[in-house]
Parts: C-alpha cells; structure tokens; sequence
C-alpha cells in the first residue's frame, strides 16, 4: 500500500489533542484522557516511517540532513513561540517563588529532555510541583524528538540491507518494542513516574505505530506496486470502530486499570483505530475523521497542544469555573492561537524555499536558536523581579494581641527570594556500619550528637551546625528525605529512589551503625504522617502496612529501646507545622510574601488539633528516663496565635511544609536551651 496523504489521519489526531485537553481541564468523565498521548505517539511512529519510506521509494536512499531539516522547521519555531509567550505571560501571572523552578522546565523542553528532568523531578523531595508547571506537557515531545533523532539511523541501516529489509526491519521494530514493553511493565511496578515519563518505556508505542506503516507495506497489498488492497470493507470498518470505540472507553473513568495498563491497552486499541480507518478510507467512520473540519483541527493539532496547557494553568489562576466551563474556553483559546500560528508564522517557515536546500543550515540553526533561547532568553524573563499583576488579599478572622497588631502591618522586608528559595539545607546524608564518617557532619572534640530524620531534620540540620561549632560537639547525620526516622517505618509514597535510599540509611542502623558512633545525645524529627491520608502509605521493612496508629507507637517506643541499648538518651521533635497545619496543604508562604504588602498578608495560624503521632512522642517521654520530647514551633512561632512570617527580617517557612534553613540558624541558641532543658545531656 503506497503511502499518500490521508485526512482522517489528521482526523485521529483531533480526537488525540482534545482527549488531552478534557483530561487537563480536569473533566472528571475524562479521567483517562491522557491516553490521547499514547495516541499521537503510535500516530507519530506510523506516519513518520511512511514519509521515510515513501522518500525512499521515490529517490532510492533517505537523505538524514532533509529528514532533521523537516523536523526542525515543522517543530521547533511553534515550541520556541510558546515556550516564550509562556514565560512572559507567567511574569504578570506568577510570582518570582513560584517562576524561579521554572527555568529549568522551560530549559530542558527547549533542549527536548524534558521527561528525562521531570523524572528527576519526581524523585526530588524538595521540587516545586512539576504539575502546575506550564511546560510539564513537553515531556512527550521530548520523547518524540528523541526518536525522530535516533530512528532515521536505523531506517537508513536497513535500506542499505537491500529488497529483503522489509519483513527484517519488521522483526527489528516488535523485538525492539517487545523490549520497551517490558520495560515499561517493569518499572510499573517498582516507579510509576519512571514508567510513564521514560523514553525506553514509551517506545513501544511509537514503535508499534512503525511498525503498522511497516505491515501495510508487507501485507498490505495483493504485489508489488499494487494498491489492491487484501482488507476488507467490513473488516476495516469493525476493527476501526472498535479502535475508536476503545480510545473512548479508555479515557473515561469507567475502567479502573493502572496508568501503565491503560496505556497498553490505548496502544493496542491506536493501533486498531489507525489500521482500520487508513485500510478502508470509504467507511463512514473514515470519512467523519476527514470531513474539514476534523481534518484541519488534526493538521494544527500539534500547536494546540502546545498552547493547551499553559492556557489552562493561567485561566485556572483567573477563574474559579467548573471543569466543562474551562475545557471549553481552553479549547477555544489554544485553538485559536494554534491556528493564528499555524497561519502565520509555522507554515512560512515550513515551506520556505530559501530554507529548503539549506537542510544542514536548517538543522544547526535551530538547535543554535533553542540552545540560545535557553540560556539567554528564558532565565533573564522567568527570573524577573516583576511583581505580579494579582495580589494577595490580607488573611482575616483571627483575634490578634496588641503588641502583634503592629508587626502585622509592617511592610514585607526586601527578600532574596532565589537564595531563600535555594535554601534547602545540606544535602540528605548518611552511612553504613562499615564507614561510619559517612555520616560526619561537624567534627568536634566535645559529645557525640547525632541527628536523624527526614526533610524536616535536614531543615534542623544548620541549626545544629551552628550549635555544634559553638558548643563544640560532633555532629553526626542520617537524614534522608522522605523517610521516617522511627525504626522499621518507611513511606510507601516516596519514589522509588527515595525509598531505596531510605532501606539503605535505616535498615541496620540503630542496631549496627549508631553504636559504632558511641552518641551521647541522639535527636530524631521528621513529617508527623498521622493524617488519615497516611493510612496504608506507612508500611513496614516488608512492605505490608497495619494499622497506622499502632504502628507508630510500636516504632517509637522500639526506636527509643535501641538508641538506649546505643547507649544514648532520645530527644524526640514534636511535628513542626507548616503554612497549613501538620500533614496537610497550605498555601506557598513564598509566592504569599512575594505578592503581599505588609506581614500580616501572610500570617500563618497554627490549628488547635496536633497530630496524634505527637501524643505518641509524649507518651514514650514520660514512662522512661532516657528520652523526652521538645517542640520548636513555640521557637518560630512566638507571638501565637498567629504566626509571622518573617522573623527579625529571617523568612520562617522556604515552603508548604518546611522552616528555612536560616531561621533555624537564627533560633539555634533557643533550639539548644529547650534541649539542654530536658536535662539529658550528660556532663
């Protein structure tokens, strides 16, 4: 079957982009809407191996500087538009806080790595929110230009084998896809970010589309350089319609199946949608995809998706309307732009006869354009001082002391919000019982202290190197983030990394590496996960989660017997609250600051209820000797019953759940005397 342009291809590619966009505009009857992904990826393999081939039957060799040159004219000038209208439009959008994380998003989609960052993303306690960024959606496209560089080599490898590589280069892509799709069922199980944003484990699908445009070729037609086709009316139309009718079904919510099996499943059913319809172009589902209008949305489906999500972001900043009323405004206004694009700027460049020879030319002067508008262009806009267009509203209804009255309407002190925003504390650190300086962080000839936790002892971690240095005792570390510090406790929640790291911090480290630092004083915090939410998200070395409360108990009151045996007394930290309470949301006490006029704009006000974990603290601090608990929340939050956000021109919180590293610093001497006062330490 000799390939030619086909309309209800484009007509598929409709149905892919506002499948996508129903799914981000949060329309609860197309929860698996993100399956329009895994659509245009099998529709990218399918149609980008039918332009090689053709090319190839046409000239007898496919010429790898044309191929990158289409690419890159039909790519890249509408991702660079976006990319940089978007970081204009976020300067009167967003604060600086909240734009700061950004560059690096726009950076790595300009240079078409982006799934690969936001895997790392994924795996980094301390990121910003990788779904209220406005290029989150160009890890897919990364994924593709990633193909479309590596996928050339190997069709021009087997135009070189001669008349007999097509059903070679058809065992070449399955074996190759058979591959992916292990991967992709592997990684399911253990990182689910991984599975979806990689590009190994993405590949079946674009291979599956390669090899369809292969198939057709081979069993497509009844010989050679015949258009008789072996499918049947019928046949084409019922396994198009199924096709069809499965995409549908898969992006409802009416199947609970894991994100990794839809996305088998929305391949397989690709597959049958596009065999179907291109097979038998005069069935009726055929010609509804390549009526014009269906048609011409599918041609500039490409620049709606990427005005998309960037519009739905903004408009959900501006209105607060319900998921339909967005789909719609979203799907008006991105398509609209697409078009207005596609018009006036995408298609010139496209077609443009001075460009068309310059295939080389072409190909360096667009990577040179995204390299420069990467590095030049993007951190200079995002990282604007401008405030933003929408301020924040002064907090209300809370009775506050007089002598409180008047720091609430003091201005917001000039803020470094890059360095505050950076202020993460060290990096997680610890070791193993064979190499116990691993976990050295200040040396001192004084007691032993050893401070254990998650991110809430990383934050802990400054304070306590400030006061090692000036009581002069050794500070040892085991902080890894995302994992609690109670003995047998880990979060299932965590990526994979993290509870890899976790396992390999906490295993045998009460029992094997702690005695080996002979400590004089162990300090313990960590995220209070006693919400309800935490149920069945705590689980034990083996993974199997009981009771959560109950669990917890035990881990303390086991924690506490090891760090005697040790040979040390335990000092526990109450939760420390964050902009919303203990375990829960708040809003970004960064973003408030940045858009705020006066203190009181974003005043924090603790909530009356603390996590029960506390009460477990309490209760194994007061039935023994060698252990008691302290709260440092009275320490950054002294002017209860509300809290300031700015301490001595010291910003309290860098983020929802975190202190900064510099009012622990500032609050250290405070921090010491509460522990000195539990009069555990030893002379």
């Amino acid at each position: 079957m000799t390939w030619r342009y086909r309309p209800e291809i484009d007509g598929l590619r409709t149905v892919a982009v506002y499948l996508v966009l129903l799914y981000h505009s949060g329309a609860g009857w197309a929860a698996g809407g993100f399956i329009g992904v895994d659509l245009f990826f099998v529709l990218s393999g399918f149609l980008v191996l039918n332009v090689m081939l053709a090319e190839v039957d046409e000239h007898g060799r496919l010429s790898l500087g044309g191929f990158y040159a289409r690419r890159i004219r039909r790519l890249l000038p509408a991702a660079v538009l976006v990319i940089v209208v978007t970081s204009l439009v976020f300067v009167l959008t967003a604060s600086l806080p909240e734009r700061l994380p950004l560059v690096r998003d726009a950076q790595s989609a300009l240079l078409y790595v982006s799934n690969w960052h936001f895997i790392s993303a994924a795996s980094d306690y301390f990121a910003t929110d990788t779904d209220k960024s406005p290029f989150l959606h160009f890890w897919s496209l990364s994924i593709e230009e990633q193909f479309y560089f590596v996928f050339p080599l190997l069709v021009a490898l087997m135009v070189k084998l001669g008349k007999h590589r097509g059903r070679l280069f058809l065992a070449v892509l399955l074996t190759l896809g058979a591959a992916s799709l292990v991967a992709q069922i592997a990684y399911a199980q253990v990182d689910v970010n991984r599975a979806y944003y990689g590009t190994d484990t993405r590949l079946y699908q674009l291979l599956a589309g390669a090899a369809l445009a292969v198939a057709f070729r081979e069993f497509g037609r009844a010989g050679p350089g015949s258009d008789d086709r072996r499918w049947s009316p019928a046949l084409g139309t019922v396994v198009g319609g199924l096709g069809v009718a499965g995409l549908l079904l898969l992006s409802s919510g009416l199947l609970d199946l894991s994100i990794s099996a839809r996305g088998i499943a929305a391949a397989a059913a690709s597959v049958a949608a596009i065999a179907g319809v291109y097979a038998v172009p005069g069935s009726p589902l055929a010609r509804l995809l390549g009526r014009p209008t269906p048609a011409y949305l599918g041609k500039i489906s490409y620049g709606t998706y990427l005005w998309h999500w960037p519009v739905i972001l903004v408009l959900g900043q501006l209105f607060d309307v319900d998921a339909w009323v967005l789909a719609l405004l979203a799907g008006a206004i991105a398509t609209g732009l697409a078009a207005l694009s596609f018009q006036v700027y995408e298609a010139p460049i496209r077609r443009s006869p001075r460009l068309a020879p310059r295939r080389w030319a072409s190909v360096v002067g667009g990577l040179a354009l995204s390299v420069l508008v990467a590095l030049v262009v993007v951190p200079p806009v995002l990282e604007s001082d401008r405030a933003p267009a929408v301020q924040a509203g002064a907090q209300a209804g809370t009775a506050v002391p007089a002598s409180v009255s008047a720091e609430l309407e003091e201005p917001v002190p000039d803020i470094d919000f890059r360095a505050v925003s950076d202020d993460r504390g060290p990096d997680d650190q610890w070791c193993t019982p064979d190499a116990v300086e691993d976990c050295l962080m200040t040396p001192g000839d004084g007691r032993t202290v050893v401070l254990v936790g998650d991110s809430q002892a990383r934050m802990l971690a400054p304070a306590f190197e400030r006061m090692a240095e000036e009581h002069g005792f050794r500070l040892y570390v085991d902080i890894v983030s995302s994992c609690p510090w109670q003995d047998g406790l880990y979060n299932a929640w965590a990526s994979a990394q993290n509870q890899a790291q976790c396992h390999e911090a906490r295993d045998d480290f009460y029992r094997e590496t702690l005695p080996r630092l002979a400590p004089d004083l162990v300090v313990v915090a960590s995220l209070a996960r006693s919400a309800d939410r935490w149920q069945g998200h705590v689980v034990d070395r083996d993974g199997e989660a009981g009771d959560l409360h109950q669990m917890q108990l035990e881990a303390t009151e086991r924690t506490a017997d090891l760090v005697r045996d040790a040979g040390a007394p335990l000092v526990m930290v109450h939760s420390i609250m964050g902009t919303g309470g203990f375990d829960s949301e708040g809003p970004d006490p960064l973003d408030c600051l940045a858009r705020a006029s006066t203190l009181g704009d974003c005043v924090v006000v603790p909530p009356l209820e603390r996590p029960t974990v506390d009460s477990f603290y309490d209760t194994v601090a007061t039935s023994r000797d060698d252990a008691a608990a302290i709260d440092v929340n009275p320490i950054v939050c002294p002017d209860a019953p509300v809290c300031l956000p700015v301490l001595d021109d010291v910003v309290v919180w860098r983020n929802v759940d975190h202190l900064t590293g510099d009012i622990g610093v500032a609050r250290s001497e405070e921090i010491w005397a509460a522990i000195e006062d539990t009069g555990l330490l030893s002379d």
